[in-house]
């Protein structure tokens, strides 16, 4: 069984032994039979990487070095597994060391992968190019090898993996239950209207003749889920096998930024492109080369004034084929029109939304009336119908009335938004939270089709409606802005426990027409009386209001500004007041950005977010705001921060700062000393995915206010300060996903505030401190994952305060044993679901 999954003459009989003693084991034998069941699968997942090792190693003329360590490491490894079978059950300490020893096994073969395999790859690439060079018929079978391996190179994260199980995947949304609300990893058995289609369209994908199919529809009929769908359909992968790439092409489109993300998803460092026609023909260049099988490219949403970016990427080359979908016909090229839905098919949709399984507590009549109101579109059959789930005939009989007398002036798509407003309208409705509508209005902050980051709704929000800091009631926004379809979420995991509330959401996505409408709804004031201004400037393009208002004060509270790659900071941004505004939203695609002057003049400022849409990290200029006094909060996204620290600026009332993305390093090993100065109040730190921090500075226990800190994703870092016990104010310690960090200081437990703590996925770390009973204030403790540990140690008994412990199966088992002497601990099990195969780096935006 094994031999066949690894061929070689080499690996494969010593692969065959262990394989066969893990399987005997764990079918036979009770005794660490959880054990051997996630080796059997670990093995059987890394079987095919191990055989291209070996079929790497023999194209390159016997290099043995990987596989003698291989076969070492397996050998080893089957005599662990005959020594633990003949363990008994009774012998405590020796099931203890054995389980130890087994862990260690299986994180050695996973890490043969990750660090040898990588190594290996980085060696051994120019050898095989050469070798390609003179055996071109051979280029596509070792790419395939090469692709196979390099996906082993970076470790997983809390619900990192993309999920689809197809190498060369760009970002293919996952398909929602009945076609839009919750994301959900497998399409559904049945969806609404959508049969025929499916094959219509999947034929015209088999179909050679046309190069570009367009699938065209009005907004809102679900043109992105048909094609997510067919890109997910057995037939279509096998088809597509050198690659199936999803890209969203926005109002403003870029063609460096859609040809990164291509290079991106294919695991090559992204390059700076020169120029579109740079970027253009690499493009050309890596699909040429990097494989001879059919490439499917899916262009989303693309507008009329957007047909260059099908023409521009249209290659020349065998099987390479574009799928586009657009809101309007696309002349020039074939189109497969999407309908509205049928009269039975929208009542089918509408039905499973307002009612789910019940029968209908309202007169026919009246559902009749409201789906005729939706004009057959999905996404308003879908937001209108749950906006009415549970609701009384009183409620449903104003619904239809207000959606008969609406007008909205839009030039397009009025039915459709006529009956989304109503359903936005009536957010405040809902009692548990009276400022519903407010912040789903504050969304219209971020550019369409743009991943936002909880954490900078969380900042608008706490200043705003005077929220909780701790993100349940910001969850629980989320979940009921979920519920009605309003919003798509990206859960981590759908079964982490409550506790873990804001940490366990990835990013909200709104889909692109009702972000216009709540554009739309903002902009019908006049600009001197709008509460929320949104700007969205092209080139240098201002809107002619900004030069008009620029000596007249404005009212807003919140201004959002978008740039894109074209605009010059450089540019006179004009005197333009805005005293009021609490919330200041700036997104730009620049290398280099100069902060507007007139950021000093907004006294009542609150709260920063700053968010570069590039690939790179941008250096931020003008970042001196003596002036903002009221400043709390500060959120930065893919930001040089080195610009931020070399002018010392003191912001004596800053309470919060958030480094997602950012380059941090080089700031905090030149200039961390000043921290202090710099924030004094400072009580919650906030980094994400900063893949240069490898240390994290000791100056930053000088924060003595710190309440919450949290460092996770950042996959380099190895140590923290030694001094962490200085934080004696410290309530949450998050280090979610830290890959590389081995343990925890001593001076942890010092912490006798913390009441928090999450090591979950820190998978190098393999014991705690000796005296963890000291942190007596401790009620959640997140860890797990394939972590070290083997025992706990005995100091946990006198965690008295500890209420909840979220982990895997293999730690659930270590807890058990304590469970009855610390009263009411909760053990949630997260449900591990490990393929190395998915083990592919995630954006996360």
């Amino acid at each position: 069984m094994a031999a066949s999954l690894v061929g070689g003459a080499a690996l494969g009989p010593v692969f065959d032994i262990l394989y066969k003693a893990v399987f005997d084991v764990a079918r036979n034998i009770a005794t660490f039979r959880s054990k051997f069941l996630s080796l059997k699968q670990t093995l059987l997942e890394l079987a095919p990487v191990f055989s291209d090792i070996e079929k790497l190693s023999k194209a390159l003329d016997g290099r043995d070095e990987e596989i003698d360590m291989l076969k070492n490491l397996l050998m080893k490894g089957e005599e662990l597994v005959r020594k633990c079978s003949k363990t008994k059950s009774y012998d405590a300490f020796k099931r203890l060391n054995y389980s130890r020893k087994l862990t260690k096994l299986e994180n050695s073969l996973v890490k043969f992968c990750q660090i040898h395999g990588l190594i290996q790859v980085c060696r051994d690439t120019k050898m095989i190019l050469v070798e390609c060079k003179k055996h071109d018929k051979k280029l596509d079978e070792v790419h395939s090898m090469m692709r196979n391996m390099s996906l082993m190179r970076s470790g997983s994260s809390f619900g990192s993996s993309n999920g689809n199980g197809f190498t060369g995947w760009s970002d293919v949304p996952q398909v929602p239950d009945s076609v839009f609300g919750f994301e959900v990893p497998q399409v559904p058995d049945s969806v609404f209207g959508f049969e025929v289609p499916l094959q219509e369209l999947k034929l015209k994908l088999f179909d050679e003749k046309d190069q570009v199919v367009v699938l065209s529809a009005p907004a809102g009929c679900g043109k992105t889920t048909l094609a997510a769908m067919v890109c997910q359909q057995d037939d279509i992968k096998a088809k597509y096998r050198g690659g199936i790439f999803f890209v969203t092409v926005t109002k403003t489109p870029n063609i460096k930024r859609i040809v990164a993300q291509v290079f991106e998803t294919r695991d090559y460092k992204v390059p700076e492109f020169a120029s579109e026609e740079v970027a253009i023909h690499q493009l050309n260049n890596l699909l040429r080369r990097s494989t001879s099988q059919p490439v499917l490219l899916v262009l989303d949403d693309v507008r009329s004034e957007s047909e260059f970016v099908i023409d521009k990427l249209r290659f020349q080359i065998p099987g390479f084929k574009i799928l586009v979908t657009s809101r309007v016909v696309l002349p020039k090229f074939y189109t497969y029109k999407l309908d509205l839905l049928s009269e039975k098919d929208a009542e089918a949709l509408f039905c499973a939304s307002a009612f789910k399984d019940s029968i209908p507590n309202v007169p026919l009549d009246l559902v009749h009336k409201v789906v005729s109101s939706c004009g057959g579109f999905p996404l308003a059959l879908r937001v209108v119908g749950r906006s009415l789930c549970g609701e009384n005939e009183v409620i449903w009989f104003n619904r239809v009335m207000m959606q008969s007398k609406r007008q909205i002036l839009f030039p397009t798509e009025n039915d459709l938004l006529r009956s989304l407003q109503a359903s936005i309208d009536t957010l405040d409705e809902k009692v548990h939270c009276n400022r519903l509508r407010d912040c789903y209005l504050d969304l219209g902050s971020f550019p369409e089709d743009q991943r936002i980051h909880p954490a900078a709704l969380l900042d608008m929000w706490v200043e705003r409606y005077n929220l909780d800091e701790d993100g349940m009631k910001a969850m629980a926004i989320f979940f009921e802005f979920s519920s009605q379809n309003l919003v798509n979420l990206a859960l981590a995991r759908k079964d982490a426990s409550a506790v873990v509330g804001l940490h366990n959401l990835h990013y909200i996505q709104q889909h692109d027409m009702l972000r216009e409408l709540v554009i739309h709804q903002c902009d019908e004031m006049p600009v001197e009386e709008r509460m929320r201004i949104y700007i969205n400037i092209k080139g240098n393009d201002f809107p002619r209001w900004w030069v008009e208002q620029r000596f007249q004060p404005l009212q807003a509270e919140v201004l959002s500004i978008i740039t894109d790659e074209s605009f010059s900071s450089d540019w006179d941004w004009y005197d333009v007041q805005f005293p009021k505004v609490e919330v200041l939203v700036l997104n730009f695609e620049t290398r280099t950005y100069n902060l507007p002057l007139f950021i000093e003049k907004m006294s009542q400022l609150k709260t920063l977010i700053v968010t570069n849409n590039g690939f790179f990290p941008a250096k931020l200029n003008n970042f001196q705001f003596c002036s903002l006094l009221n400043l709390k909060r500060i959120n930065l996204e893919r930001i040089s921060v080195t610009s931020i620290f070399t002018v010392n600026l003191q912001l004596p009332n800053l309470l919060k700062i958030s480094l997602i993305m950012c380059e941090i390093a080089e700031a905090f090993e030149n200039s961390a000393a000043t921290m202090s100065y710099m924030w004094p109040k400072l009580v919650e730190m906030n980094i994400e995915y900063c893949n240069d921090l490898v240390e994290v500075p000791a100056e930053i226990c000088d924060l003595v206010d710190l309440k919450r800190l949290s460092i996770c994703y950042c996959h380099e870092l190895v140590a923290l300060p030694i001094e962490l016990g200085k934080l004696t104010n410290l309530e949450v310690l998050r280090l979610h996903s830290c890959t590389k960090l081995a343990e925890l200081p001593e001076s942890v437990v010092r912490l006798n505030k913390l009441g928090f703590l999450d090591v979950y996925d820190c998978v190098d770390m393999d014991c705690l401190p000796t005296d963890l009973d000291r942190l007596c204030s401790l009620r959640t403790f997140c860890m797990g994952s394939r972590l070290g540990f083997t025992e706990l140690p005995n100091s946990v008994l006198k965690l008295a305060q500890l209420k909840d412990v979220v982990c895997d199966e293999e730690t659930a088992a270590l807890w058990e044993s304590f469970k009855e002497y610390l009263g009411n601990l909760r053990i949630t099990v997260i449900k591990e679901d490990i393929n190395l195969n998915l083990l592919h780096k995630s954006l996360f935006f």
